[in-house]
C-alpha cells in the first residue's frame, strides 16, 4: 500500500480515532498499512474496544498474555472493510496491556485501561548505583546486589524512606554472579559460572555472615552445572533447602550452544548446608524439582505456601511460538515436566496454543504441565518477587521484563500479576523501564526495588492510593 493511500485512509477514518467522551463505551482501533492506529489506545474501566480493518490483509487484536490458558482479550480475524469487537477488555482492571496481530506479529500496540483511582505507582530514585546489576535481595536492613562485571555482591544500607546509602563490596571473587539469596543465620548464596577446560559450568557458593572473598571464606555448595547459552540463575531458600534455577544450553533445544545435559533447563534443590556436590556425580542430596524449562531466570516462593513460581524465557528462533512463560508448582509434590524442548507455546485467538518444536523429533508429551501464564514474545521475563501478604500489593507478584533488543518492542517494564484464589490473574504493566533485570521488596514490604542492567540505577516503586 502506498504512503498516499495510507494517508487518504487515515484521513477518512480520522473521526473514529478522536478520543471518545468521558462516558463513551467504545473505542476503535484501526488496522491500516500493517499498523495499529492508534498504537496506544486508551479506555476507561468497563468500556469496550473494537477493531476496524481498512487494510489489504486480514488482521486481529490478540492479548500478549493469557491467564489460566485463556487470553485476556482477543478479536476475531477480520478482512478489509470489516470490524469486530475485542472481547474481554470490559473485564480488565486499571493498567497497561500489550496486544498484537497473530496473523502479522510485527503489528504491536498497547491498551491503557484507566480507573478512577489515579496513579498506581510512584517511581522514586534511591541514589543507589551498582554496575551491571543482575540480582538483588534484602537482608537485615540492607539491599544486596550482584554485579555481573565486577564479580561482586554490593551492600547498600536502606535509609529511612527507602533511599540507599552508597554501595560497599560485601563479597568478591566471583566470575559473573547471576543470583543471590540469604539463608539461615545470614549465610549468603551466590550463583556463578566459571571455566572448566573449554566449557563453562555453573556453580553456587556460600559466603558466611560478614562477607569477604569467596575463595578465602566461602564454600562450594554445588558445581559442574551445565551452562551454555544460559547459565545458573536465580536462587531461593525454603524449609532448609536451597532452590536453584539452571538454564538450558541452547536456544531451541538443539542449536546455539553445547549439547543439552540432564540438568539443563531445570529447577534443582540441595540442603542449605550442602558442600561440594558435583552435578556430574549427583548424590541423593541433589533433587530435580522441575524440568522441561528453557531458561528459568528467577524463582520465588509464594508467601505462606510451598509453591515455587518460575519466570521462564522462551526460544528466540521459533516465532510465533516460544513465548515467555510463568510457571508454578508445589515443591512438596512430584517432579514436574513443563514440556520444553519438545513443547513450545504461543498466544492464539482463544488462548495459549501448544506446538511441536520443529527442531525436536521427540513428540510433545500431552501430559506435560502447562504454564500458569504466557507473558508475551521476547519480553524477557526475568526477576520475580512476591509482595508480603499485607500492604499495597498484598501477596501480588512483580515481574521485571528486561525486554527485547530487536524490534518489535516488547517488555522493558515492571509487570504486576495479581494473585486471585492462589492463581495468576490479569497482568498489568505497572511501570515502564529501560532494562529491568530483577525486583525485590524492601524490609517493610511497602515498596519494591528494581535494578536496571544497562544504567546500574536502582529505583523504588511505591503503590499509590
Amino acid at each position: 500500500m502506498s504512503a498516499a493511500r495510507v494517508a487518504v485512509l487515515l484521513g477518512l477514518i480520522a473521526p473514529l480515532l478522536i478520543c471518545a467522551p468521558v462516558r463513551a463505551e467504545t473505542t476503535t482501533v484501526v488496522s491500516v498499512g500493517f499498523q495499529f492506529a492508534p498504537a496506544d489506545a486508551e479506555i476507561a474501566v468497563g468500556d469496550s474496544l473494537k477493531l476496524l480493518n481498512v487494510d489489504v490483509a486480514p488482521h486481529n487484536i490478540v492479548s500478549l498474555v493469557s491467564r489460566r490458558g485463556v487470553l485476556l482479550f482477543a478479536s476475531a480475524t477480520v478482512s478489509a472493510g470489516q470490524e469486530a469487537p475485542v472481547r474481554g477488555v470490559e473485564k480488565l482492571t486499571p493498567g497497561a496491556y500489550g496486544f498484537y496481530c497473530s496473523v502479522h506479529p510485527q503489528m504491536v500496540g498497547s491498551l491503557l485501561v484507566k480507573g478512577a483511582g489515579g496513579a498506581q505507582v510512584a517511581v522514586l530514585p534511591t541514589g543507589g548505583v551498582v554496575p551491571t546489576p543482575t540480582s538483588l535481595t534484602t537482608y537485615d536492613g540492607a539491599l544486596y546486589v550482584a554485579s555481573y562485571a565486577r564479580g561482586t555482591v554490593e551492600r547498600l544500607p536502606i535509609l529511612p524512606g527507602g533511599a540507599l546509602a552508597p554501595a560497599t563490596t560485601y563479597a568478591s571473587g566471583f566470575t559473573n554472579p547471576l543470583g543471590v539469596a540469604f539463608g539461615p543465620e545470614g549465610t549468603m548464596f551466590v550463583s556463578d559460572s566459571h571455566s572448566l577446560g573449554t566449557a563453562t559450568v555453573g556453580r553456587v557458593q556460600a559466603v558466611p555472615p560478614g562477607g569477604g572473598n569467596v575463595a578465602t571464606v566461602g564454600r562450594i555448595v554445588v558445581d559442574d552445572l551445565p551452562n551454555g547459552r544460559h547459565n545458573t540463575n536465580g536462587l531461593a531458600v525454603h524449609a532448609a533447602r536451597l532452590y536453584i534455577a539452571n538454564g538450558n544450553s541452547t536456544d531451541d533445544g538443539v542449536r546455539g550452544g553445547p549439547p543439552e545435559q540432564p540438568l539443563s533447563g531445570t529447577v534443582i534443590s540441595v540442603p542449605v548446608g550442602a558442600t561440594g556436590i558435583s552435578a556430574t556425580r549427583p548424590r541423593t542430596a541433589l533433587q530435580v524439582e522441575a524440568s522441561g524449562l528453557r531458561n528459568p531466570y528467577d524463582i520465588a516462593f509464594r508467601p505462606g505456601t510451598s509453591e515455587l513460581w518460575v519466570a521462564n524465557n522462551g526460544p528466540d528462533a521459533l516465532d510465533p511460538y516460544g513465548e515467555d512463560s510463568l510457571h508454578r508448582f508445589d515443591v512438596r509434590g512430584r517432579t514436574v515436566d513443563f514440556g520444553f524442548p519438545a513443547c513450545v507455546y504461543r498466544s492464539g485467538p482463544v488462548g495459549p496454543e501448544v506446538g511441536q518444536n520443529p527442531s525436536i523429533s521427540t513428540p510433545c508429551n500431552p501430559r506435560h504441565t502447562r504454564p500458569e501464564m504466557l507473558m508475551g514474545l521476547h519480553v524477557s521475563a526475568n526477576g520475580i518477587a512476591f509482595a508480603p501478604t499485607s500492604g499495597g500489593w498484598a501477596g501480588e507478584l512483580l515481574v521485571a521484563e528486561y525486554g527485547s533488543n530487536v524490534p518489535p518492542p516488547a517488555g522493558h517494564a515492571v509487570v504486576r500479576v495479581p494473585i486471585v484464589g492462589g492463581r495468576a490473574s490479569a497482568p498489568e504493566r505497572l511501570a515502564p523501564a529501560g532494562t529491568p533485570l530483577d525486583v525485590t521488596f524492601g524490609p517493610s514490604g511497602a515498596g519494591a526495588y528494581v535494578v536496571d542492567f544497562a544504567t546500574g540505577l536502582i529505583t523504588l516503586l511505591n503503590p499509590v492510593g
